[in-house]
């Protein structure tokens, strides 16, 4: 099926937005793709500070997909970098190995604690007795109440900001698929490939500056062939009727004056309950009330550049210590030689989780910075002295959140979007998953094709089977 001009509008140039654009191209279908930012790329943008390149976030290219395997090798090529993974967990001012490692955990830990930690997983696997349903139940019945509380407790509740009985055990199941300790040490002892679970793979692949210049290029060659990105604007209203969407209505970011775009067919990576809101007419009130209940943790970046050649080797950093705030911290030359312009300075990503609107969220960025590098140097991972400059980011709307009930909320809102005939929702935003960008990607792609080929692939439960987790 073929559209002629702009009337298939992609809502969002995000990994799955501009993977649809180029699926699309490939077969000779024009696109028009919305965006609200100068940059394409979504959470997968690399920014270019002072010749400094940041990641928004740290994006691993790692996928069990052939199709998105031999997208990123077309795409790149020589550019593309096999990077041996090192990610460990930073407490009580000691590095522990995640994916958690037998033999280092009960090393660092200590006699006592390691004993008191064993007991208690034993005790976990007899009696069984937490509530798998939610994160906390699920991680105890595999590793024993004593290692949640210093493995996944702490830096779970940094990034949601709610009492881990009321998450729902999808956020384990999906982001850790397949580990336990007993995993860990038969892993450890057996070193078996075959039955190593998705969690623990230990090398990836990564574009020499960065994740953004895949999506720059990509984009590209989906303009190549007839794909035409309009940026920095917003839209304000999607009108459709008798099942069907029929226009767009967007701003300019700077402007006041509204466009309205005609549209025969639709996709949107944009917050599920943003694309709820912009319907008009509106939806019934109980589809209006259950997208309000899906909510998202927002993402701020502290980017510094450190005058120290050598911190620490891994590409990243878990902060399970209480007493910051700091969740994650980025090492970004660590990443790719080429993301540092001075290979004797370091440039450090520090991760918070906040909500959009909060206090943190409302800081300057003088004061954000401050404060970030006042608790990276309570770690005591670096002095403040060794500060040469910084930036700020913001994101909101990233973390898709799975409290306990969202999976009513999100069967409600799907139901009434099911019947537009002209419609797909994709992506990790659009679809309420928290996923990586290669199955973003996959929706994005998946769902062209189910545009094209008449063809009903379900985007909502596409390739989980083929996620790499964590």
């Amino acid at each position: 099926m073929t559209i002629s001009s702009d009337k298939v509008v992609i809502i969002g140039a995000g990994p799955a937005g501009v993977a649809c654009s180029y699926a699309l191209g490939k077969e000779g279908q024009s696109s028009l793709v919305i965006e609200k930012n100068t940059n394409i790329g979504g959470l997968c943008q690399t920014i270019d500070f002072n010749g400094y390149l940041f990641d928004i976030g740290g994006h691993r290219f790692l996928s069990k997909s052939k199709i998105i395997n031999d997208l990123w090798n077309r795409i790149m090529k020589s550019d593309l970098l096999r990077v041996e993974r090192l990610s460990r967990i930073f407490y009580r001012k000691k590095f522990f190995d995640y994916p958690l490692s037998f033999f280092n955990t009960f090393w660092n830990l200590g006699a006592v604690e390691s004993a008191q930690s064993i007991a208690s997983y034993l005790y976990a696997r007899i009696a069984r007795d937490a509530d798998d349903n939610t994160f906390e139940g699920w991680i105890i019945n595999r590793f024993g109440k004593r290692l949640y509380r210093i493995f996944f407790k702490s830096y779970t509740e940094k990034i949601w900001a709610m009492s881990c009985n009321n998450i729902s055990a999808d956020w384990a199941a999906q982001r850790i698929k397949g580990l336990s300790l007993r995993v860990a040490i038969k892993t450890a002892l057996l070193r078996n490939k075959k039955t190593t679970p998705t969690t623990l793979a230990q090398s990836f692949l990564y574009p020499r500056r960065g994740p953004g210049e895949f999506f720059n290029n990509l984009a590209q060659v989906a303009a190549k062939h007839g794909a035409r990105f309009e940026r920095e604007k917003i839209v304000t209203g999607i009108k459709h009727d008798s099942g069907r969407i029929l226009s767009v209505e967007v701003k300019h970011t700077n402007c006041h004056g509204k466009e309205e775009i005609p549209v025969e067919y639709l996709f949107s990576s944009i917050p599920l309950p943003c694309f709820i809101k912009s319907l008009i007419p509106p939806p019934p009130i109980d589809v209006i009330d259950a997208a309000s209940r899906l909510n998202f943790r927002s993402y701020i970046a502290v980017n510094v550049v450190i005058n120290k050649e050598n911190i620490f080797p891994d590409q990243w950093i878990y902060i399970h210590s209480p007493e910051v705030r700091l969740g994650r911290i980025q090492n970004y030359k660590n990443w790719s030689p080429a993301m540092v312009v001075d290979p004797k300075k370091t440039t450090l990503g520090l991760e918070y989780f906040c909500t959009e609107g909060d206090n943190f969220w409302k800081m300057s960025d003088f004061n954000l910075i401050d404060y970030a590098v006042g608790e990276l140097e309570r770690t005591g991972i670096v002095s403040r002295k060794h500060l040469i400059t910084g930036f700020v980011v913001r994101r909101s709307e990233v973390y898709p959140v799975y409290c306990l009930d969202y999976h009513k909320h999100l069967q409600v809102v799907r139901s009434y979007l099911d019947q537009f005939s002209n419609f797909q929702p994709i992506g990790r935003a659009g679809l309420f998953r928290y996923c990586n960008s290669d199955y973003a990607m996959l929706t994005g792609i998946f769902a062209a094709k189910n545009f094209l080929e008449k063809i009903s692939y379900d985007i909502w439960k596409l390739g989980a089977e083929q996620e790499y987790f964590e």
